[in-house]
């Protein structure tokens, strides 16, 4: 019985097995729709052991890598379990930093590591690199390719996009205040008014999973 308790004791543990109906790896945002200086969280849930890459894209068009946060770490993750994306200092995932527009989040599995090569310089991620992969129009192609830069290989991926509104009120305090909604100026000699701003956004969710072969993506 001793022997036996012992093997038990050191058995490798097993993954837990990929219902078939899963996708390979998904991502999802805490919202959809954003305001300036928000912190956005993002999850990721891997159907398998494997090792993820995580990039954004900004309103501006600005590509930045979410994870892993140093190029030193290979990104491997364990399947069948959520994982948030956190920065550095254990803070959500990334601070929206544009006023306007929609960005993305794609999120890439491998059971093969990812290579950083040409997005590193002295152990760190290199932004000037990165800002060479600027992005204008198609968000999920213009990231698709600087994953095939990091991939030697096959890899399955998904997307999740959000927008960025201004604030839906402003606040206008005491006084003489010009505002062309309005008519003209105005006096708020009898206190503080909420006035309305117009909000116009469009929201994502998830995106179909998609798997990635050497030019073809479905």
């Amino acid at each position: 019985m001793l022997p036996l308790l012992a093997l038990t004791l050191h058995a490798t543990p097993v993954p837990p097995a990929r219902k078939p109906d899963e996708p390979a790896i998904r991502v999802k945002l805490s919202e959809e729709t954003y305001t300036h200086g928000d912190r956005a969280k993002v999850k990721v849930r891997a159907a398998e052991d494997g090792y993820l890459l995580v990039l954004r894209v900004d309103g501006d068009g600005r590509v930045r890598v979410l994870y892993p946060l140093s190029p030193e770490d290979d990104g491997r993750i364990r399947g069948g379990k959520d994982f948030e994306v956190r920065s550095r200092g254990d803070r959500e995932a990334f601070l929206v930093n544009e006023n306007s527009g929609t960005g993305a989040v794609l999120a890439a599995w491998s059971a093969e590591p990812f290579t950083f090569d040409e997005f590193t310089r002295n152990g760190h991620w290199d932004y000037r690199a990165l800002a060479d992969e600027k992005i204008n129009g198609d968000l999920e192609a213009g990231l698709l390719d600087v994953v095939d830069k990091m991939s030697a290989g096959e890899y399955d991926y998904d997307v999740a996009q959000y927008s960025v509104d201004q604030p839906r009120y402003i606040r206008h305090y005491t006084g003489f205040w010009y505002d062309p909604w309005w008519g003209g100026y105005t006096c708020w000699g009898c206190g503080p008014y909420w006035g309305p701003r117009w909000r116009i956004g469009v929201g994502f969710g998830f995106g179909g999973h998609r798997h990635f072969v050497r030019g073809r993506h479905w």
